[in-house]
């Protein structure tokens, strides 16, 4: 695969699996609370959470066969699982939505967590929040372990996955660069917070499925 075919491939992946309304509001509350540096903590836990995972996923996949078609069939049968997984999530959140509904009669939005406080807990919070980060993650796995079968050298693959992390990881760093930027239009106004609290649930679900779609599409289309 060449890198111009991979971005074509990816990009739309990529640009979905950013799409994390529950991290976005967690990074914000830290920023808004506790300040520019405990944002750029619980950011860092969250990249070093794609990082980690990753770098492994890349090398895996690029070390599996020197053959680039035998690499290609196992990219595809690596992508079809992560859409499978994907759309069974979707469809469970969706199931639960409902019988949620039947029980109190009305959605409930996604309600805000106790606030960590220190270095350590901030970043083990944005790392546990990647971490289980459910709908983004396949995304991001299956990118990932595309960027090991470029046709590419070392540090240009390098490169590809700095950019993938820095896309997926933009709600947990926006709220630090709005506040470093615009410090005085950077935070959230409650009604806002609640409105994207609200649509959480179903912005989980349509990535879900738009992005499982997505990925067999590519596996079809080969």
């Amino acid at each position: 695969m060449t890198v111009a075919a991979f971005l074509a491939h990816s990009l739309p992946l990529v640009l979905i699996a950013a799409v994390s309304p529950v991290l976005f509001l967690n990074a914000s509350r830290v920023v808004e609370a506790a300040g520019i540096s405990a944002g750029l903590c619980f950011a860092g836990g969250a990249v070093l959470c794609l990082v980690a995972l990753g770098i492994p996923t890349m090398g895996l996949m690029g070390a599996a066969t020197s053959q680039r078609v035998a690499a290609d069939l196992a990219s595809r049968g690596v992508d079809l699982v992560l859409a499978l997984v994907l759309i069974a999530y979707g469809a469970w959140q969706v199931v639960r939505s409902r019988r949620n509904r039947t029980a109190t009669g009305a959605p409930s939005g996604t309600k805000d967590g106790a606030l960590p406080t220190g270095v350590r807990a901030l970043f083990a919070a944005g790392l546990l929040g990647m971490l289980t980060n459910f709908t983004s993650l396949p995304l991001y796995l299956s990118v990932a372990q595309r960027i090991g079968t470029v046709a590419a050298p070392g540090w240009a693959r390098a490169l590809l996955l700095v950019l993938v992390v820095v896309i997926v990881a933009v709600p947990v760093w926006l709220p630090v660069g709005l506040k470093a930027v615009a410090p005085e239009h950077s935070g959230l106004k409650p009604e806002t917070r609640r409105r994207i609290q609200t649509a959480t649930q179903r912005i989980s679900i349509g990535a879900c499925f738009v992005g499982g779609a997505l990925i067999i599409w590519h596996v079809v289309k080969g």
